[in-house]
């Protein structure tokens, strides 16, 4: 038994080649990763490789969303509370059979209040159920920790910044468990302090929490960096021109709503997708286009 489950444990550590069948790469996460351009830029990087370039790569985050199944009374003004992962996950996983998936949350796990622990305590179960149930249906998992909240502002290091530094550090601390864990939060604030003070007007998120192009750019570039050496990938590999850029994002944005309206969520307001056969058509097309050489 103990055998069984140290191989269970080790699942997360096998890389994923590029000779495998057809591997098929999810991507879960809240705001910042359902607004896809730190995604992209990465996914340009994951296509460069050798066998990949048409490989399945599809975001479907969710705005708002946690794995701690929290939510805070006066959400969104009241109008409806946080997604919780857990709702949709069975039917993602069951319906687009992903061999990666690669997870990004606790931002929003504390929502935004004091550190306490029921509310922690609710982070590390719900990262390790979805975590477990990712690898019962024989995809390997790596988690990248959140981004730091209020980076640009001095005020907020006590507060809900150290929040969020905490559920990071008991990510990066699951390692010795076989985790495979990218830590974004540490190497940011590293880039953020550097940015600062190259140029003191540097700003990584006006709202302390949504990143700008700089900042999305500075997450994709972290986590390309982590991911690379995971899965033998070359970790110098350049993101593609700006131009190039603006094309797969199309591709990414018709995939993402295509199947989160098939698999479905409880996030009001987001932009309901085509059938999943009218996304593919068109994403084929427009990934072609990307797939051209300059």
């Amino acid at each position: 038994m103990l055998r069984l489950f140290l191989a269970f444990l080790a699942m997360g550590g096998i890389a994923l080649h590029a000779d495998q069948a057809e591997p098929r790469i999810l991507i879960l996460g809240d705001n910042v990763t359902y607004d896809g351009r730190w995604v992209v830029q990465v996914e340009s990087a994951i296509r460069s490789q050798q066998g990949l370039a048409r490989v399945p790569i599809v975001n479907m985050a969710v705005p708002s969303e946690t794995v701690s199944g929290l939510s805070e009374a006066g959400h969104a003004g009241g109008s409806f509370l946080r997604p919780d992962l857990h709702e949709r996950l069975p039917r993602v996983l069951a319906t687009y059979k992903p061999t990666l998936v690669i997870l990004c949350y606790g931002m929003n796990d504390g929502i935004y209040l004091p550190l306490e622990e029921a509310r922690f305590r609710a982070f590390r179960d719900g990262m390790t159920s979805v975590r477990a149930r990712c690898l019962q249906a024989d995809a390997k998992v790596v988690i990248l920790t959140p981004p730091p909240y209020g980076a640009d502002r001095a005020s907020e290091a006590g507060g809900y910044a150290q929040v969020v530094a905490k559920y990071a550090a008991w990510l990066v601390d699951q390692r010795r468990y076989n985790w495979q864990v990218v830590d974004l939060h540490t190497r940011l604030l590293e880039a953020i302090t550097a940015a600062k003070k190259s140029d003191p007007k540097f700003i990584f998120a006006k709202d302390g929490i949504h990143p700008g192009d700089e900042g999305q750019r500075f997450i994709a570039q972290i986590a390309w960096e982590g991911l690379a050496p995971i899965f033998k990938w070359n970790p110098r590999t350049v993101f593609a021109s700006a131009a190039k850029i603006k094309v797969l994002s199309q591709s990414s944005q018709l995939q993402r709503n295509a199947w989160l309206s098939l698999t479905g969520h409880k996030r009001p307001g987001l932009t309901e997708g085509l059938s999943l056969e009218q996304a593919e058509a068109r994403s084929a097309i427009i990934l072609s286009e990307f797939l051209k050489k300059e």
